[in-house]
């Protein structure tokens, strides 16, 4: 029996391709999230470091100008973690949209697989029994012509002893015709 082909393999191998697409653009999100998210953690570590400073110049004997530059650090810095705090939530949704996506396309990929799996098994079964079927008619074939030369024999044996009496093998044809 010739090997088993899945007429929709073309659209699996296209949606298998998508899928692999959009769990790649998944990681970059993923990715782009970690980097982001450590930048944030940086910025604000770099921002309690100022802040510390700031207040050991406050206790300490230093200019109001030391003091107005490490202000503006701060306010510079706030501003940055503000933004990296904006561009965080807005990877964050990022990722969320492009996971639902990869989980749309895997549904579609899973979809198309368990068609292959059903129909390869209904193919399977289907040639089981076509085997199944040519083996029996292998047997009944064999049975028969077992069964067509004892009774020939038979026949002959029974004409050589009779001398020709009655029509042997009338009934031998009669009897197995299908």
């Amino acid at each position: 029996m010739k090997p088993f082909k899945f007429s929709l393999e073309s659209v699996l191998n296209l949606r298998s391709r998508e899928e692999d697409a959009a769990k790649d653009s998944y990681a970059e999100a993923v990715a782009f999230y970690n980097r982001t998210l450590l930048a944030l953690e940086a910025g604000l570590g770099d921002l309690e470091v100022l802040q510390d400073t700031l207040s050991s110049k406050r206790q300490g004997t230093s200019k109001k100008d030391d003091q107005l530059v490490y202000l503006q650090a701060i306010r510079q810095q706030r501003s940055f973690c503000d933004t990296l705090t904006q561009r965080l939530v807005r990877v964050d949704q990022l990722q969320k949209v492009r996971f639902d996506l990869w989980m749309e396309a895997r549904k579609k990929t899973q979809m198309l697989d368990k068609l292959k799996a059903h129909h390869k098994e209904r193919y399977t079964l289907e040639a089981a029994r076509q085997e199944e079927k040519a083996v029996d008619d292998l047997v009944s074939a064999r049975w028969v012509a077992a069964r067509y030369d004892a009774d020939a024999s038979i026949a002959e044996e029974l004409e050589a002893k009779f001398g020709g009496v009655g029509d042997f093998g009338a009934s031998r044809e009669i009897e197995f015709t299908f």
